[in-house]
């Protein structure tokens, strides 16, 4: 029986919206989890599910807000989060990404290492949409007043390991991640916003 191959198609990002929301609640039933670091913890997604049926404004809400974070100088007072996420869309739900920072500047909370978190759904995997939508994300990160970005991953983790080369990104060191509690070694790149002659 031949094998099927997936096809790369051309992707947009969209804000999340009442709209399309419902691409996003398909794929917690089909028991994807919106956080790569729990995507074996069905009780996790059972509880986004549930929570989202129960009050679909608020939920949307959540997703579109930044969290109250501690930045990363100890002494100023708690800030919120500026977080833009997109749903990466073809025609119908494909995962996320999102671009998050401190407000006013270009630094990130120390729990966060990285400006941009993605996730593609696993029946979208594999047609290059984790990078096309890596580089849709760089000119808004450039309209932010971002001349480079900083992208993340377990240094195991090949897959994202291309997707971030692929779209620009250049190794600028490996080492343990501070905020998180395992001692998993994470690759650290920078992503150029714009292109440069010469680079």
């Amino acid at each position: 029986m031949a094998k099927h191959q997936a096809t790369s198609r051309s992707i947009v990002l969209l804000e999340p919206s009442p709209a399309n929301l419902s691409g996003f609640e398909d794929a917690l039933a089909k028991g994807w989890s919106p956080d790569p670091r729990r995507q074996t913890d069905r009780a996790y997604v059972e509880a986004e599910l549930t929570t989202l049926r129960h009050d679909r404004a608020a939920f949307l809400a959540r997703l579109t807000s930044g969290d109250v974070i501690a930045t990363s100088v100890s002494d100023r007072e708690p800030q919120r989060l500026v977080l833009r996420p997109f749903w990466i869309w073809d025609g119908e739900f494909c995962g996320y990404i999102t671009f998050r920072h401190l407000p006013g500047t270009h630094l990130l909370p120390l729990h966060l290492p990285g400006h941009v978190g993605y996730s593609i759904v696993p029946w979208k995997q594999g047609r290059g949409y984790a990078t096309q939508a890596l580089q849709l994300l760089l000119p808004m990160a450039a309209r932010a007043g971002f001349e480079r970005i900083s992208v993340i991953c377990n240094e195991d983790n090949l897959a994202s390991r291309r997707v971030i080369e692929k779209a620009g990104g250049r190794l600028h060191h490996a080492g343990p991640d501070p905020s998180d509690a395992t001692d998993t070694i994470k690759l650290f790149f920078w992503l150029a916003t714009t292109v440069r002659d010469g680079v």
